[in-house]
């Protein structure tokens, strides 16, 4: 899917490249994905250091700039989503399954957060030399409807786990979630959710 051909036809389609141009989507887009696997990446500018470096071209800042500001470019990387998704999905669900085969999509995780030091007792940290007061926000999010199922605060130190969804409400729903809750009890309940 990646390759340069494809993002390249993207690039067209999406209008983001109507003629050939120094910042071709497919350098774009790959140094893109390298900059933002990096955790230096702060600023625009470390993004156009990573172009620059990768097709070690002399493109200044305001056309790079200017390309990642136009529309265009978020509807070059919508239709790239959909397309890694349609690829990705087919690999994991296999070619007779489909998105549309199911009635939900829900995505489940959650989120730490430290929390004044007093809270200690009532919300303990996992990490308690670094935080020893720390809460966790656990969001089960349907992704067909655009917004939360269920949202929990609890102490960063409880298992996620425990926030999973009630496997028996997960019938036609292609469940999405860390694989830091993979519980075998918890499997073990989805085998008597019916999968029509």
């Amino acid at each position: 899917m990646l390759n340069n051909f494809n993002i390249n036809e993207i690039g067209k389609k999406s209008r983001f490249s109507s003629r050939k141009r120094i910042i071709k989507p497919f350098e774009l887009v790959m140094s893109l994905i390298t900059a933002l696997g990096d955790k230096s990446v702060d600023t625009v500018t470390d993004l156009h250091r990573y172009f620059v470096k990768l097709t070690e071209t002399d493109v200044q800042y305001k056309p790079f700039h200017n390309q990642l500001s136009k529309p265009e470019f978020a509807t070059l990387m919508k239709l790239l989503v959909d397309v890694a998704l349609s690829e990705w999905q087919q690999q994991i669900l296999g070619t007779e399954v489909t998105l549309s085969d199911f009635k939900r999509i829900v995505l489940q995780d959650g989120s730490s957060f430290a929390v004044h030091d007093s809270l200690k007792e009532t919300f303990k940290g996992r990490f308690t030399k670094i935080s020893p007061a720390a809460i966790e926000v656990q969001v089960s999010w349907d992704v067909l409807k655009g917004y939360p199922e269920e949202i929990a605060v609890s102490a960063d130190s409880k298992a996620g786990y425990d926030f999973l969804p009630d496997a028996n409400t997960l019938a036609d729903t292609l469940f999405l979630a860390d694989r830091g809750y993979f519980k075998l009890s918890y499997l073990e309940s989805m085998k008597g959710c019916s999968l029509e």
